[in-house]
């Protein structure tokens, strides 16, 4: 989620951003008027505060009850405009790096370059789906009895499989400098909104714990940008690289298409989440970096790609 000083002194470039993600950049000037109210509100009650307390300490009882109305009358319309604000800067993406190309969907994808050749076969192959359930490693129909549609079990071959695959790239990425990590799969909200997987909306993804503060995660991102919270981190010990293994639950709100037919969309899955911090004018190099490692773990399987 991006910070609202950031937006407030790029507006115009955030605007940009959120139109070549096919937004309406609109919703940028709202959140500069609610966040221009909600601390106009602010200050108004703090000021109102700092009067309270002072005349508490002075003892003038008439001047304490008459502010103690205004706050009365002025703090829930704090608290609303307070929600009103998150709401929406929830809604505002993170911007695409200016060399993306922009287009309106995966038609207009441009392909920078590509890696093997996709097999070929002399006969018309089996989907996943299908593979899954006549070799007996993948089940999808016990798992809609257990836990509802899009929840699946993997049993034998398919088990080991995922666990294979997962501790093939944790052993290659801890020779590249990054720590193996077991993260919680329940994170505060702060974490959790913070890097952008809401519990609500038409893009909502995190399934909230009632009567708590706490939501299954959707990746180890969540609880990785969560661990350093509130610290500062030496130079020197820069950049972190962390590979993060996790749970992860996701609501798929939204999800339709050839895109939502088995594991393509599921409520429930295992990952290998690869995480680093790094000093800001090192983000591209890094970024660079982690399409390296991807690139890097798909040569060694042999499989082949495009970017």
């Amino acid at each position: 989620m991006l910070d609202i000083k950031f937006i407030r002194e790029n507006t115009e470039k955030v605007k940009k951003g959120v139109a070549n993600k096919q937004l309406d950049p609109k919703i940028v000037d709202k959140v500069v008027d609610l966040d221009k109210k909600y601390r106009q509100l602010l200050a108004e009650v703090e000021k109102l505060r700092g009067d309270r307390n002072k005349f508490a300490k002075e003892k003038k009882v008439e001047e304490g009850k008459n502010v103690k109305k205004k706050l009365q009358v002025i703090e829930p319309k704090l608290e609303k405009a307070e929600k009103e604000f998150q709401k929406r800067l929830e809604e505002i993406p993170n911007l695409p790096l200016a060399e993306i190309p922009v287009g309106k969907s995966e038609k207009e994808n441009v392909e920078a370059r590509k890696w093997g050749e996709p097999w070929k076969f002399s006969f018309k192959p089996k989907d996943h789906l299908e593979l899954g359930k006549s070799l007996g490693i993948l089940d999808f129909e016990d798992g809609a009895k257990v836990s509802g549609s899009q929840f699946y079990f993997l049993y034998g071959d398919g088990a080991l499989l995922e666990l294979a695959l997962i501790q093939f790239a944790i052993d290659l990425l801890s020779k590249e400098g990054f720590q193996p990590v077991i993260t919680p799969d329940l994170a505060k909200s702060r974490y959790y909104l913070g890097t952008g997987y809401l519990p609500k909306g038409n893009e909502a993804q995190t399934y909230e714990i009632k009567k708590s503060d706490l939501g299954l995660i959707a990746t180890a991102e969540v609880t990785l940008a969560g661990k350093h919270a509130d610290e500062v981190i030496p130079e020197d010990k820069l950049p972190l690289k962390y590979i993060g293994y996790s749970h992860c639950f996701r609501q798929e709100a939204g999800s339709y298409g050839k895109y939502s037919k088995g594991l393509y969309r599921v409520h429930q899955f295992t990952k290998a989440e690869m995480f680093i911090y790094c000093k800001p004018e090192d983000s591209d190099k890094m970024h660079k970096f982690l399409l390296e490692m991807e690139e890097k773990i798909y040569q060694s399987l042999g499989l082949p790609y495009r970017i």
